[in-house]
Parts: C-alpha cells; sequence; structure tokens
C-alpha cells in the first residue's frame, strides 16, 4: 500500500467505515448526530458526552434520543444534562423540556435546582416543574399557565404579572414570594406556604386555597371572589380592597380578622370562628354565616340582607347601623349584643335570645318574624 494512502481506521472526510466509539471525528454536532442514530448502543452512549459541547443544537440533540430502545441511553440522556443545560432547555418550552423531564422523574427521580434563574417573559406554558428547587428565580410576566410546580420550592421567587392560571401548585412553598398582579385563576394552591408573600392586586379566583398558609400575606386589592379557603391560615393578612365575594371559608378559624369594608356577598363562612373579627361596613349579603362564632364581632353599618345566621353566635357584639332586613337569624344568640340602629325588616328570628341585649327601639323589628324570642 502506498504511503500516502490512509489507513483502515484513519478519519476520513466521506469515509465508509464507522468511527471508534471513542475517537475524534469530522463533521461537528452533524456527525454527533449521525453516532446517535448508530445501530450500536454503545457508539449512541459516547456520543452524548460530545453532543452537549454544541450548545442548543447539541440540546436538541440530546433529547432526540430521549425515546430511546435502550434504557442506558435514556437514562444518560435524562441525566447528562447539568444545571446550565436544563436552564436552557426550559427556555426552549414547555413541549421539549417536559419530554426530558418526564425521563429524568421516570429513571432518576431527580430533584431540579433551577433557583435564581431567569425565566422572564418565557412561555412555559404546563411546563413539568415539580418538586424543584425554584427559589430566587425570575419568572416575571412568564406564561405558566397549566404548570406543574407542587412540592416545590419558590422562595422569595419573582411571580409579578405571571400568568398561573389553572396551574398546580400545592404543597409547595411560596414564602416571601413575588406574586403581584399574578393570575392564580382557578388554581390549585392547596396547602401552600404564602407566609409574607405579596399577593397584591393578584386575581385569585375560583382558585383552591383550601388549607394554605397566609399568614402575614399581603391581599390588598386581591380578587379571591368564589376561592376555597377552608381551613386556611390569614392571621396577619392584609385584606384590604380584597374581593372575598362567594368565597368558602367552612370551619376555619379568622379570630380577629380585620374584614371591614370587603366585599363578602354570597360568601359561604358557616362552622368558622371570627371571635373578635371587625366587619365594619362589610357587605355580606346572602353570606352564610351559619353556627359561626361572632363573639365581640363588629358589625357597625354592615350589609347583611338576607344571609343565613341561623345559630350564630353574636354574643357582646356590635350592629349598631347593620342591616339584617330578610336575614334568616332562627336560634342566633344576641346576649350583651348591641343592636340600637339595626334593621331587622322581614327578618326570621325565631327562637333567638335577646336577653340583656341593647335595643333603644323595638320598632327595629317591625316587619320581623319573633316568635319563640327570650327576651327577659
Amino acid at each position: 500500500m502506498p504511503a500516502n494512502e490512509p489507513k483502515e481506521y484513519d478519519a476520513v472526510l466521506g469515509g465508509k467505515n464507522p468511527p471508534l466509539i471513542h475517537a475524534a471525528v469530522l463533521g461537528g454536532i452533524a456527525r454527533v448526530k449521525q453516532r446517535l442514530a448508530s445501530p450500536s448502543a454503545e457508539a449512541r452512549l459516547a456520543a452524548l458526552a460530545d453532543a452537549i459541547k454544541y450548545g442548543d443544537a447539541g440540546l436538541e440533540a440530546v433529547t432526540a434520543v430521549l425515546d430511546d430502545a435502550d434504557e442506558r441511553v435514556r437514562a444518560t440522556a435524562a441525566a447528562i444534562l447539568g444545571r446550565e443545560e436544563q436552564i436552557s432547555l426550559l427556555k426552549k418550552g414547555a413541549s421539549i423540556w417536559n419530554k426530558w423531564r418526564v425521563q429524568n422523574l421516570l429513571l432518576l427521580g431527580g430533584f431540579l435546582d433551577l433557583s435564581w434563574g431567569d425565566f422572564s417573559g418565557f412561555n412555559l406554558a404546563k411546563a413539568n416543574l415539580r418538586e424543584s428547587n425554584l427559589a430566587g428565580a425570575n419568572f416575571a410576566s412568564a406564561n405558566l399557565r397549566g404548570a406543574k410546580i407542587f412540592q416545590s420550592n419558590l422562595e422569595v421567587t419573582n411571580l409579578r404579572n405571571a400568568d398561573l392560571s389553572e396551574a398546580n401548585l400545592s404543597r409547595s412553598n411560596l414564602s416571601g414570594a413575588d406574586l403581584q398582579a399574578a393570575n392564580l385563576c382557578l388554581a390549585n394552591l392547596r396547602s401552600v406556604n404564602f407566609r409574607d408573600a405579596n399577593l397584591s392586586q393578584s386575581i385569585l379566583k375560583k382558585a383552591k386555597l383550601c388549607g394554605a398558609d397566609l399568614s402575614g400575606a399581603d391581599l390588598t386589592g386581591a380578587d379571591l371572589s368564589g376561592a376555597d379557603l377552608s381551613g386556611a391560615k390569614l392571621g396577619g393578612a392584609k385584606l384590604a380592597g380584597a374581593n372575598l365575594a362567594g368565597i368558602k371559608l367552612i370551619r376555619s378559624n379568622f379570630n380577629g380578622g380585620n374584614f371591614k369594608g370587603l366585599v363578602l356577598a354570597g360568601a359561604n363562612l358557616r362552622w368558622s370562628k371570627f371571635a373578635g373579627a371587625c366587619f365594619m361596613g362589610a357587605n355580606l349579603r346572602g353570606a352564610n354565616l351559619e353556627r359561626t362564632d361572632l363573639t365581640n364581632t363588629d358589625f357597625f353599618q354592615a350589609d347583611v340582607t338576607g344571609a343565613n345566621l341561623c345559630d350564630a353566635d353574636f354574643n357582646k357584639a356590635t350592629l349598631a347601623g347593620a342591616n339584617l332586613s330578610d336575614a334568616v337569624v332562627k336560634r342566633a344568640n344576641f346576649l350583651n349584643a348591641y343592636l340600637s340602629g339595626a334593621t331587622f325588616n322581614g327578618a326570621n328570628l325565631s327562637g333567638s335570645i335577646m336577653k340583656k341585649a341593647k335595643i333603644d327601639n323595638r320598632g327595629i323589628f317591625a316587619g320581623a318574624n319573633c316568635s319563640g324570642c327570650s327576651w327577659t
């Protein structure tokens, strides 16, 4: 053979011989893709290590083998991406990300660390971010509609103006997170930690907040209409200007809560504790307060028209100037309550306890059903 002729395994552009598994090859990412298509699983495994050296094109090549017939290849493709590659992959959108994440969870069960990453403005609708560390990450104005982010850490994460409607964040930690003006409509927020979070001006319509911890959260101007807050904690939360119409607060403890001037029309508050709470000027039209503890509460000039107050305890409560017209107040306890200036026109007070109640004028009960009431 002439001295200048290539030997059997020399690298030759356009040559027909397959490359050695760990040999350097010509052709860059195109050649790597050829190796990833090799019938040899060992060759495909070796090619994966080279693929991630080629940036975005390499990422696409890696995700292309996530459906490989060989489990070793799939597992390697799922595990080979480091933090920076994972961040780059997520920014490509939910479709390619979810394909990789499914294998990552299935084969490795990995808890991802994407903390402090910048994803502001990205379209990540329906992205699978479950069981991830997203603390301090920037998702401002991002589209996370329908995303799976449950059991994740989003402490002090920036979610301002983000779309999280219909997303699942159940059992996640969002303490100190910034969700100002975020859209959380119909989101699953069960048992989420929102302690000291900024939810001002956010949209939480019909969101599931059962068991959520909203202690110290800023809900100023938030729309919580139709939301389910049963079992939630709201101690120290700022609710000024919030819309609570139609919410569910069944069997919840809001002793000392401040609901001054809030809209609670049609809210379901039955069997809850509101001792010492302030409802001054609140709109409770048609609300359900059956069997609630309303001792020492302040309902000054509140609108409770048509509400269900059966078996409610108003012991030592102040209802001066309150409107209870057409309310159903059967068997309620008004012992030592201050009722001067209140309106009970058309209300059903049958069987209620009125002993020692402060009443300046019995005329406030004009048109009311007071059968069976105890006055002395």
